[in-house]
Parts: structure tokens; C-alpha cells; sequence
């Protein structure tokens, strides 16, 4: 393969150092590098070239007018190809270059000394010394010119790889923007989907309870079933999109948070009123066990509701007989506090062997789907809400004996706001 010199010779075409204006970090450590070698070895003329395949070109020089540079490229390219370092006392009766018109007539160059800069593979250019002298160059000079190809095959390294970072960054920045602008569409398209599906839900069972009312007053007792099945069945595809929705932003990365201070005791209280429906017909204990001081946790008030329903929900429809007790407490771990929320059960329970599948969206254990309904996704859900909000749910049972779920959150700390002057 015959080497060419580049277009990019005309691009950046050598100069001499002394006329050369300041650029870029690069080309000031060239330029640095090629007097370093003229001083180094006491030559006039010093070119550095560099390669791609199949083309060459001088990134910097000493001695040089910009318009004698493409002329001297030859002397390195040879190296180049060789991947050799090469050292001639004499050019004028060496055959590859007796007839050179740089050799024949002025300057009349007689001493080459060229190493090539080593790369992955092949030579990443060349580090080439002429004079017009015949010489033999000593051994610490040309141990020194080695030292200078490395620490230019070094910064080609460096500039390499500085490249290659910065289109990673690049890339980065971009994924992260079209990252942002899917999560938005997808989560105008959650809000939109939801309404559209909320809608004639809501509608559904605002029909059934007109004709529950109704049938009441007509004395329509016979009709009361029928009515409660349809009620029963749009709540429960009402339940069922909303966990599929919760799962759905998850998923593409938009839930949305917001935190705030939250009383510990009323909202454990609260959870009593919202699970009573369940608790009639059933021969359940339902207790409420506050540990004194509960105080407040910061943390988004409607994610922590949705987990404890769930939870609640979970442990009376497995329970058929017995007691469901919540527990609030603090926990304390070093110097952190936690507030831990246990609801525990005398149920049916879960067996050792399938603890590991409650998490997974769509599992079931005991073949709930036939005997209590339920799509697999409400722990799922509840647990990446409680990572989210920096804590867990813990998972205790015994297969027949009932089982204790213990929500784990960070008390926090409360957001910054107006401080109180008085």
C-alpha cells in the first residue's frame, strides 16, 4: 500500500514553532514535543507525522515553512509502514532515498533518525529527525527520541479516548431527554387512558347505587342481588385498573411523589374506618395497637395509605376467622428512626417455599385466583412504592397460623420552610 498525504496536510500544515500561534492542548504538546527532540538530538529539522488507514499527514514540525511540508512527508511514511524505527548516516547513498529531491538539492538533507508511534496494532504515525549533515546519532538520543514516541502515541491515547467520552456523553445527554420526553408522553397517556377507563366505570356503579335506592323504595328487595353484583364487579375492575396503572408508571418510570409531613396515630386510625365494610360477617377481631409518641413521618401521605389498604385488605380477605391486628411503632437503627406499620394475621398463611413469589407481578400462592380473586399485582406495587419512599416490607408466616407484613419507612426529615421569627 502506497501512503498519501492527506487533504488534512493542507488543513493543518506544519509550521515553524517559533511563528506558530497558541491552539488547542494537542497541538501546543506537539509543538512542545518536536523542539524537545531538535533540542535533544541538535538537528535543524524535525517532523511529526500521523496515520489512518491509508493516509499520512505532519501534525507539527521544526524547521519547516508550511509550503516545504508535504515534501518531507515521504521520510516518515516509510517508517510508518515499517512500524520500524529506522536510522540512515547517509541519505544520499541509501537507494530509497539517493534520489530524493530534498537529498539531490537544497536542503540537501544527508541524517535520518525516524521511530514510529507505537499503537494498537500498527503505527499511529512517526517521529522523524533530519539534518544536513551526515551523522551517527548517539545512544542516549535515540533513546530519548523512543521516549518521545510513546509520550506522543500517549497523548493520541489521551485524545482518543477523550473523544470517545465525550460522544458518550453526548449519547448520554440524549438518552436522558428522549428518557424524559417518553416519561411524559407515557404519562399523559397513563392520565388519559385511566380517565377514559375511569369514566364509564364510575358511571357503572353510580347506576348501580341510583338502582339500589331505587329498588329500596319500590320494594324491589328481589332486585338487591343482582344490583350488588353489578356494584361488586365495576369495584372490582375499578381496583383492577388502578393497580394496573400504578404498574404501568412504574414500569415507565413516572410515580410521582410528594412528600410531606404526615400525623402517624390519625392515619393508622383512619385505616380502621376504611376497612370495615370488610369487617362485616366475619367473626374477626379487628385491633389498633399505637405505640405512644408516634409523632410524624415525612413521606407521600397517599402512597403510604395505598400500601396499608392493601396490606389490611389482604389479611382480612385471607382471614376467615380470628384477628387482624395493626401495629405502629418506632424503630430505631443507629441514628436513624424508622416507623414500622405490622399487620398481622391468623389466616390461612403462606407457605416457606412460595414467600419468594409474593412480590412478582401477576403471582399468586395457594391458587388465590380461584378462591379470593385478585389480580397478583397489589404487593408488587406496594413494595416498589415502599422502596421508593426509602424503606421496605418485611414478610413473616406460617403455613395455617397467619402471616405479618411489616411496612418499613424512614421517619425523614421535614421540608424546608418558612422559619418562625417570634
Amino acid at each position: 500500500m502506497e501512503w498519501v498525504a492527506s487533504s488534512e496536510l493542507e488543513a493543518t500544515p506544519a509550521v515553524a514553532p517559533e511563528r506558530a500561534a497558541v491552539g488547542s492542548a494537542r497541538e501546543q504538546a506537539f509543538a512542545d514535543l518536536t523542539r524537545l527532540a531538535a533540542a535533544l538530538l541538535g538537528a535543524p529539522i524535525v517532523l511529526l507525522a500521523l496515520a489512518d488507514e491509508g493516509s499520512a499527514w505532519l501534525e507539527a514540525s521544526v524547521g519547516l515553512d508550511a509550503v516545504d511540508a508535504s515534501r518531507y512527508l515521504s521520510f516518515c511514511t516509510s517508517v510508518i509502514q515499517r512500524g520500524e524505527p529506522l536510522e540512515l548516516g547517509e541519505l544520499a547513498v541509501d537507494p530509497r532515498f539517493a534520489a530524493h529531491p530534498l537529498v539531490v538539492a537544497g536542503p540537501q538533507l544527508r541524517a535520518l533518525a525516524a521511530v514510529p508511534l507505537p499503537g494498537d496494532g500498527r503505527a499511529l504515525g512517526a517521529l522523524c529527525v533530519l539534518d544536513v549533515v551526515p551523522r551517527r546519532f548517539g545512544e542516549e538520543q535515540r533513546r530519548g527520541l523512543l521516549a518521545l514516541a510513546r509520550q506522543a502515541a500517549a497523548r493520541l491515547e489521551l485524545d482518543r479516548r477523550e473523544r470517545e467520552l465525550a460522544e458518550q456523553r453526548a449519547d448520554l445527554a440524549r438518552a436522558r431527554a428522549e428518557a424524559v420526553t417518553s416519561a411524559r408522553a407515557k404519562d399523559v397517556f397513563l392520565a388519559n387512558m385511566g380517565h377514559e377507563l375511569r369514566t364509564p366505570l364510575n358511571a357503572i356503579l353510580g347506576c348501580a347505587e341510583l338502582l339500589r335506592e331505587e329498588a329500596t323504595a319500590a320494594g324491589l328487595g328481589q332486585l338487591l342481588p343482582d344490583i350488588q353484583t353489578v356494584d361488586r364487579s365495576g369495584r372490582h375492575l375499578v381496583a383492577v385498573l388502578e393497580d394496573i396503572l400504578d404498574l404501568a408508571r412504574l414500569e415507565a418510570g413516572v410515580p410521582q411523589l410528594r412528600r410531606e409531613p404526615v400525623a402517624v396515630a390519625p392515619l393508622a386510625e383512619e385505616m380502621e374506618a376504611a376497612v370495615r365494610p370488610q369487617l362485616r360477617g366475619k367473626p374477626l377481631r379487628w385491633r389498633l395497637a399505637l405505640e405512644p409518641g408516634l409523632g410524624d413521618i415525612v413521606t407521600d401521605p397517599t402512597k403510604l395509605r395505598q400500601i396499608l389498604l392493601n396490606l389490611l385488605s389482604n389479611a382480612l380477605k385471607f382471614t376467615a376467622a380470628g384477628e387482624v391486628e395493626l401495629a405502629v411503632r418506632v424503630v430505631r437503627e443507629g441514628d436513624r428512626e424508622f416507623i414500622a406499620f405490622r399487620v398481622a394475621d391468623t389466616g390461612i398463611g403462606i407457605a416457606a417455599d412460595k414467600l419468594s413469589l409474593l412480590f412478582r407481578e401477576f403471582s399468586q400462592v395457594h391458587d388465590a385466583r380461584h378462591n379470593y380473586g385478585g389480580t397478583g399485582l397489589g404487593l408488587a406495587i406496594s413494595r416498589r412504592f415502599a422502596r421508593l419512599l426509602g424503606g421496605d416490607i418485611l414478610v413473616d408466616s406460617e403455613l395455617g397460623r397467619g402471616s405479618r407484613f411489616t411496612l418499613l419507612l424512614p421517619r425523614g426529615e421535614p421540608p424546608p420552610g418558612p422559619r418562625d421569627m417570634s
